[in-house]
């Protein structure tokens, strides 16, 4: 017999021996003297934690009050939230090096642009911000496709990406055509 064997067989006769010993009553005793030392230890645990966690908790509370009490809270009109929502946005003369970033966007992920419908406009309601509309068709794969709209929301944090619309012409058609619709978003030039 090998060694694997050896301690299998011991382990049976030791539950034999247990088995004989205690009796099923006995075992099922043992079993629950286990359970409750696991239980126990698990509350003990759970207690300490829970007393690390209040302690942390109102540590946080009392730097709050602090921090609080030595700096109000600022106050804005709304009009001087608005002026302040659209600072974030760049001018709208910072339009024509946007599109140079787009066109070497394109370049890098190797897509051809056909010549596209560029349209600028209010936004309405905003209170002095303008949109500026770049629809782009491309013949190509996807994956150049993803990488250069990618890159473009990377690279331009003012614009979103409003429409990505893939066909495929025919079902032996190699490229794919495309329709990518930009939208960046400008603060109005000062009048």
């Amino acid at each position: 017999m090998n060694g694997f064997n050896l301690a299998l067989h011991a382990s049976h006769r030791l539950a034999r021996w247990i088995r004989f010993r205690l009796g099923l009553a006995g075992i099922a005793g043992v079993a629950l003297l286990v359970a409750a030392g696991v239980g126990m230890v698990l509350a003990t645990r759970t207690h300490h934690e829970t007393a690390w966690l209040s302690a942390a908790a109102e540590h946080a509370r009392e730097r709050l009050a602090k921090f609080g009490a030595a700096r109000p809270a600022e106050e804005h009109t709304p009009a001087e939230q608005l002026a302040r929502f659209q600072q974030w946005f760049p001018p709208s003369s910072q339009s024509t090096a946007d599109l140079r970033v787009i066109f070497a966007a394109a370049q890098s992920a190797h897509v051809d642009l056909a010549r596209g419908e560029y349209q600028v406009r209010p936004v309405d309601g905003s209170g002095g911000l303008e949109r500026f509309d770049v629809i782009l068709p491309v013949k190509e794969h996807y994956a150049p496709v993803k990488a250069f709209v990618a890159d473009v929301l990377n690279k331009l944090p003012h614009a979103s990406l409003d429409e990505l619309r893939v066909e495929r012409p025919g079902s032996a058609a190699d490229q794919l055509e495309s329709r990518v619709h930009f939208t960046l978003f400008y603060r109005e030039r000062a009048s």
